[in-house]
């Protein structure tokens, strides 16, 4: 057999050389390092108001140095690029995003109400991937979503082992606060299939009244139980997939992400998000840890680790937001989601034993970010905010916020904590939701009271539960209409084009705390823009585009070229082949 190892690895050889001559083909352009723009309208987003812009910029070694007039910046000496009518803006900042689960779970079988209509559809569509090759000898389907298809009921345990009878396979809820598993996943991940526990345990894993495990699995400590058993795929290859993202983020029209947990199976995720940030990233990224993933900050202007990430509670769209009152009665909820009358979702933490968490922390330098959806959550985490104390320098964070108060909104301005929204909920879900929250959806993400408030407000994408698509979320904080165009939630809670845009640059930064190096168009701040084919504050939405991103004043590649890096590539290659 030994032709077939040197047949081997001559493959590997001509594939690195092919890799290395498509990288060296398709390597990104640069510019010089001295550089006027203009030719195009320029909105600098530094003051809270809209007015007019520029004629010009001056970049130097990734740096704004002027802007003016393009007679006054071409004393300089510095070249002119013209802009060719485009539109310039800071750089996007996406705040709340996690772009390792993004990645793996966008190479994974995609079950979504995003690309299904009927749960026919998506059952034909685990059946045909029973027998596909994956990244892992696991079957892992993503999307499943009950809200978004009307006839979806939850799988039963006999139809995922009809499906796969001998291969672990789980299918992943939009939102990934809810697994579906079949036996065989069950038994790799050592879970009790028949137990003295009947119902819903503690633990989120469900049962029958006979205490047999169902399959589903509610919510974090639960879905980490499934989920953590799996294994995972090959490094290098995960990184390729991660840097593929990357680029991706870019192409939508960031140019900086705040990544709220380093969620995704990997064995170091901390490093590999490390690793990228080092080598010529198309993204700044800075990254909130996970209570178990240490206690180290730092970093630089590319990659920067800020602080921790807690859940409070869990989705509205799995019966886990702790909101004050009970979910809706209604069909969705009860034939559905499964969501018992009369239910409250959990907080997931001690009140005093959070407290004490947040404090240490903070003495510790730490920003803290905490996803609430529901106003019993949101209370528990400002009462511990109020117990450490507010510290001016070191602004926490409040993540979804779906039924936040008003009153809420005025505690969190006094504790100097930015409040994130997750509009997505109302383009797509937004004809569902009445009937999970009743009235309730009148106030539903109410950014703009938050707005109005003057608390720094910001938009996120949440990605993987939503597509990555900044322009759909500036558009849904504007017009607050669902997909269907059939249901405008709250429209008192609208905001303008402008407060939009801020909101994702400008605010997004300050939420950061990076807002002396980014989020908008002033002299000494990093040479981050994005693009525009159309103006984002008086185009139609149906005209606006984004026609590319820049960082450090340079143009960022989103082709092949622009994330394909030759040592992860052997690596994979390697992994492949052998």
């Amino acid at each position: 057999m030994k032709w077939l190892g040197r047949i081997l690895k001559w493959i590997l050889v001509l594939a690195v050389l092919a890799t290395g001559g498509v990288w060296y083909l398709l390597r990104p352009e640069r510019v010089p390092s001295r550089l006027i723009l203009t030719g195009g309208e320029i909105i600098p987003m530094a003051t809270g108001a809209e007015a007019p812009g520029p004629e010009a910029v001056l970049i130097e070694a990734g740096v704004i140095t002027a802007i003016g007039s393009l007679a006054e910046l071409q004393t300089s000496g510095a070249p002119v690029r013209d802009l060719g009518g485009k539109v310039l803006t800071p750089g996007l900042v996406e705040p709340h995003t996690h772009p390792i689960a993004t990645a793996l779970l966008g190479a994974v079988v995609d079950v979504s109400g995003f690309s299904h209509s009927s749960r026919a559809e998506v059952m034909q569509t685990l059946t045909d991937a029973a027998d596909a090759t994956a990244l892992t000898p696991w079957l892992v389907a993503y999307g499943w979503d009950p809200v978004a298809i009307a006839d979806l009921e939850a799988p039963s345990l006999a139809e995922l082992d009809a499906i796969a009878p001998n291969r672990p396979l789980v299918v992943i809820t939009q939102m990934l606060h809810e697994v579906f598993a079949n036996t065989a996943a069950m038994q790799e991940a050592g879970i009790e299939l028949v137990s003295p526990e009947a119902g819903e345990s503690h633990h989120g894993i469900i049962r029958d009244a006979t205490g047999r495990a169902t399959g589903a699995f509610r919510e974090l400590e639960a879905v980490d139980a499934i989920l953590g058993a799996m294994p995972a795929a090959d490094p290098a290859v995960i990184e390729l997939l991660v840097r593929k993202e990357y680029a991706a983020y870019a192409e939508a029209g960031y140019t900086t992400i705040g990544i709220t947990g380093a969620v995704g199976k990997h064995p170091d995720p901390v490093g590999l998000l490390r690793n990228i940030g080092a080598t010529d990233a198309p993204l700044r990224a800075y990254l909130y840890l996970l209570p178990h993933q240490g206690k180290d900050l730092g970093g630089n202007d590319d990659f920067q680790v800020l602080g921790t990430k807690f859940w409070m509670d869990g989705s509205p769209f799995t019966g886990g937001a702790a909101f004050a009152d009970a979910y809706e009665h209604s069909d969705l909820t009860e034939d559905r989601m499964h969501i018992p009358h009369g239910h409250l979702g959990p907080v997931n933490h001690d009140p005093a034993d959070f407290a004490t968490k947040v404090a240490a922390l903070q003495a510790e330098g730490h920003q803290i970010a905490v996803h609430g959806q529901g106003e019993r959550a949101i209370d528990q985490i400002l009462d511990a905010f109020e117990v450490a104390a507010p510290n001016p320098g070191l602004p926490h964070r409040l993540e979804h916020n779906a039924l936040i108060t008003e009153a809420q909104i005025q505690r969190a301005k006094a504790l100097g904590i930015s409040l994130g929204f997750f509009v997505d909920h109302i383009y797509y879900y937004g004809d569902a939701l009445p009937d999970i929250v009743g009235e309730r959806a009148d106030r539903y993400m109410p950014v703009g009271a938050s707005m109005r408030a003057g608390v720094v407000t910001t938009l996120h994408g949440d990605h993987p539960a939503s597509p990555i698509g900044p322009l759909r979320t500036l558009r849904t904080a504007v017009d607050r209409r669902s997909v269907s165009g059939q249901t405008v939630t709250a429209p008192d809670q609208a905001i303008t084009r402008y407060e939009a845009l801020s909101a994702m640059t400008l605010q997004a930064a300050q939420q950061l705390g990076q807002q002396a190096l980014i989020g908008s168009i002033e002299v000494g701040k990093r040479a981050d823009f994005t693009l525009f084919n159309g103006n984002p504050l008086s185009a139609d939405w149906q005209e606006l585009s984004v026609a590319g991103t820049w960082k450090d004043g340079q143009p960022v590649q989103v082709g092949l070229g622009g994330w394909l890096r030759f040592g992860p590539a052997l690596a994979a290659l390697k992994s492949m082949l052998f």
